[in-house]
């Protein structure tokens, strides 16, 4: 058979079956008695009172009808269940939001039962409260405290529960306002710079009402007025419940600030109840390009990269959002469509069109050294980044400083699909949207960004994937290798000192919002690249024997709620580095090499003189998400391909969940598992460590070309279907008979993908769960990715393994149940899902896989064992 006669199979619809919900249990808790409870809460009370009484005093100068609220934060141990119940039971009460939160120090009389000094976890729960409420809440703690089985007023039940596992109660301050949001650091930034005045992003509570919003905007506006500030835009989210004021102070006033932390204490804005975060505006600001390391194309360059035609009749596919592409480049040519309603090409001069331009021929090309096929439909891209000097001085491209992120993307993707100004939509053909792009101020911490619930909302409104970079992080790296002995260590003991360095810094390289991003796809870089193999020169040194490992700067996870963050690794450029010159410090210190020379991954990019015939070399996540959007648009091709057969229904509605499920199908950890295991894995670590190679290697690799065709010892097959809250369907996966028997080493791979609808009001966010067990018999060994974190997104991949001689019949199959069930609320409306199962057996094998199940598919079998 020829390569062309093995294209990817497609299952017959599932039977769809009822199954009952599945709840999860959690570990017992030892809590104090009432009487303890009570002595050490008391005085808590207490001081909210106090600050209520101190805010009734500040404001009754205010306008008529102003009542004092503050904002409570109650800590438990352990899970409430229905506290958001009690809280809209109450009146006067509020709900805010809730969050997890992990490694509580065991202590008042809060233990694990099984583990007395085992850290504990809980939840955080915030409300606003107003003085009628605080003082019901206090009386009927009071109750409480004489009788833990008092009964209380209707729909307050579970307030006793929260009170027997009440940790602390303690009103919103200032601290809460600037922590880890990267505030002051960016005011202190912008004070070196010496320009204009200072931008700042107010996030406010999300009130449920109108009039509620009206009135904190209203308040908060004040207050930055008060600071001597004035707002610039605000923006309003109901459905990710999201509000925000983006502000601006004189640089006068924030060095006030900066030089007397009393004063910042007393400061209205930070003291305002409405105000949850004060945050820098986020900008995701790119460097620019060093002309004298760019190449020039050649004729047979041009010649080969441009063999594909163009249909320029094609609805685009692929949308990027960026800076602005030279759309004149000679590799872009007729083949991006160019969006910019806010006119911000003012902004650029053509040598000043780099980001943008290096995306656009990544997603257009790939790696020009790959010398792959271009798509044959034209791209559509949106600048969101504009020219400007960085703080060092140097050019940048960035979000500017007048608008808010969020706003940003909120009106460009809504354009795509809704259009804007009573215009039709631009681009509703989009399917994938690339944001190579991450805000450096925000890498992810307890909460999901704003950026990313956009993200995770849009993506199930319109039903598009978002193909998202995990950040890059370029801050220099300290090996635990004396300076004077790095250039003896032998290769392999010098890459084991990056990835313990590596490992060691993970509190400074995490995911850079929105790549917490669940419904979108994260891609992290690997150290890999289709330019030729050279050697470091002795200025420069390869922190890696090979490639399938995650760059030096790309972003580690874990994602939102320890889920598997970023899902895939795509080819990101090797990333050399440097050496730290002096003699300052011990141990040798690796220092990013940045530049347009070689290796990475070849690119275009505009001269100096905004040349449309030069190329460059890009490393990092930016050019690997971009690489992950253009294998999309290939695979978008393929199911099309699918689709044209007779008989081959495959309805374009599922195209997006099938393009996510396929473009996580081809990972694995293969090539880098065992290097990271004799680098990290000890005693201590062992029984989890899958799990916490996860962070660093997501799902592994991705190799698309094990995706998009089959092979005779490899086959693969496609399921879809929707699915409502405790439904579930069944497939059935054909074993070929001449596998029975016979030892020889076989591999399962099962991805699932699908986009979930969002509750901005719970922690877990994610309302649909779906999800299967992989048992089966001829398989049964998992490889790589921790099974629990498997099912913590909204991407299920798993590989397994087998070589014992299983016995089995001819007609006998592997039946494998999709299920869903309700997560962060009820599953309302049914979720789309796309499914591939792929078996396969080392190429040489004799045994034809394909050409059996492809015959079996067509007729009926019979189960052998149900996966569930």
């Amino acid at each position: 058979m020829a390569e062309t006669d093995y294209p990817i199979l497609v299952f017959p619809e599932p039977s769809h079956s009822e199954r009952a919900r599945r709840f999860g249990g959690g570990g017992k808790i030892k809590v104090p008695s009432a009487t303890n409870q009570a002595r050490r809460l008391t005085p808590q009370f207490e001081r909210l009172q106090q600050a209520m009484d101190r805010q009734d005093v500040a404001i009754r100068g205010d306008a008529a009808g102003i009542q004092p609220e503050q904002v409570l934060v109650l800590e438990t141990i352990g899970t409430i269940q229905d506290f958001s119940r009690v809280v809209h039971k109450m009146p006067g009460l509020e709900w805010l939001g809730e969050q997890e939160v992990d490694d509580i120090p065991p202590e008042h009389g809060f233990e694990d039962a099984n583990n007395p000094e085992k850290p504990l976890s809980g939840q955080l729960f915030l409300v606003m409260t107003d003085q009628q409420a605080l003082s019901q809440m206090r009386s009927l703690f009071r109750v409480w405290q004489t009788d833990a089985a008092a009964a209380f007023p209707r729909g307050l039940a579970p307030l006793k529960h929260a009170f027997e596992h009440l940790h602390t109660i303690r009103p919103w301050g200032i601290e809460d306002r600037i922590r880890e949001t990267g505030i002051l650091q960016d005011w202190q930034d912008r004070l070196e710079d010496e320009r204009g005045n200072v931008p700042f992003e107010a996030e406010l509570w999300f009130r449920e009402s109108e009039v509620g919003r009206e009135v904190a905007e209203t308040r908060l506006s004040e207050a930055i007025e008060s600071a001597e500030g004035e707002v610039v835009q605000q923006c309003v989210i109901p459905e990710i419940r999201y509000h925000a004021l983006l502000g601006r102070l004189r640089r006068a006033k924030v060095q006030a600030l900066i030089s007397d932390p009393e004063a910042f204490r007393d400061v209205r804005l930070l003291q305002c109840e409405q105000l949850m975060y004060a945050r820098p505006v986020g900008q995701c600001a790119f460097p620019g390009s060093d002309d004298s390391e760019t190449e020039r194309l050649t004729d047979d360059d041009l010649g080969l990269l441009l063999a594909s035609p163009v249909r320029p009749e094609a609805p685009p596919l692929i949308a990027l959002l960026d800076g602005m592409p030279l759309a004149g480049h000679r590799l872009l040519d007729n083949r991006v469509i160019i969006d910019d309603p806010d006119d911000y090409a003012a902004a650029y001069q053509a040598h000043e069109r780099v980001h943008g331009t290096s995306m656009a021929s990544v997603i257009c090309h790939g790696d020009l050294n790959g010398r792959g096929t271009a798509p044959v439909r034209r791209m559509y891209a949106r600048p969101i980044l504009q020219p400007r000097r960085g703080f060092d001085g140097q050019f940048v491209e960035a979000i500017p400083e007048y608008v808010l992120p969020v706003d940003l993307i909120h009106r460009a993707v809504r354009r795509l699909f809704e259009g804007e100004d009573g215009e039709p939509p631009v681009a509703p053909s989009v399917r994938v949207i690339n944001l190579s792009i991450g805000d450096p101020r925000r890498p992810l911490a307890r909460e999901m960004s704003a950026w990313a619930r956009l993200l995770d909302w849009l993506a199930w409104k319109y039903g598009v994937l978002f193909v998202v970079s995990a950040g890059n992080h370029l801050h220099d790296l300290e090996l635990r290798v004396r300076r004077s002995e790095l250039r003896g260590l032998p290769a392999d003991q010098r890459e084991r000192a990056v990835i313990e360095a590596l490992a060691a810094d993970t509190r400074n390289r995490r995911l850079l919002s929105p790549a917490e991003t669940m419904n979108g796809l994260t891609v992290g870089a690997a150290h890999e690249d289709a330019g030729p193999r050279g050697s470091a020169t002795r200025f420069e040194v390869d922190p890696f024997v090979e490639a399938a490992v995650p760059n030096m700067v790309s972003a580690h996870g874990p994602g939102y709620r320890r889920a598997i963050k970023p899902d895939v690794l795509m080819a990101g450029g090797r990333q050399l580095a440097r050496e730290r010159m002096g003699t300052g410090h011990e141990n040798a210190t690796l220092q990013v090499h940045g530049s347009n020379s070689p290796p990475g991954q070849r690119v275009a990019i505009p001269g100096a003189a905004g040349q449309v015939d030069r190329t460059g070399y890009i490393r990092g996540t930016s050019s690997a998400a971009a690489l992950v959007s253009h294998c999309g648009s290939a695979l978008y091709e393929i199911l099309d391909e699918i689709r044209g057969e007779p008989g081959r229904g495959l309805p374009r509605e599922y195209d997006v969940v099938l393009m996510k499920t396929l473009l996580a199908h081809g990972a694995s950890w293969a090539g880098a598992q065992g290097r990271y295991e004799t680098a990290l894995k000890n005693a201590q670590n062992s029984k989890t460590f899958r799990e916490y190679l996860g962070r660093f290697l997501g799902y592994g690799l991705v190799d698309v070309g094990k995706v998009g065709t089959c092979s005779k010892q490899r086959v693969t097959i496609l399921g879809f279907g929707e699915l409502g809250d405790g439904e579930g369907d069944d497939f059935t996966f054909p074993l070929p008979v001449s596998l029975s028997a016979v030892a020889e080493r076989r591999r399962l791979t099962i991805t699932l993908g699908w986009l979930s609808p969002i509750n901005a009001a719970r922690q877990s966010h994610r309302v649909a769960h779906l999800w299967f067990n992989p048992k089966n018999g001829i398989a049964p060994s998992r490889q790589f990715a921790d099974h629990r974190a498997v099912q913590r997104g909204t991407l299920q991949h798993e590989v397994l393994e087998g070589e014992d001689a299983t016995v089995f019949k001819d007609g006998e199959s592997i039946s494998l149940r999709v299920n869903c069930r309700g997560d962060a609320g009820d599953v309302v409306t049914a979720v789309r899902y796309g499914l591939a199962m792929t078996l396969e057996v080392a190429e040489g094998v004799d045994i034809a896989v394909y050409q059996e199940v492809r015959d079996r598919l067509r007729v009926p079998v019979d189960v052998q064992g149900r996966a569930g």
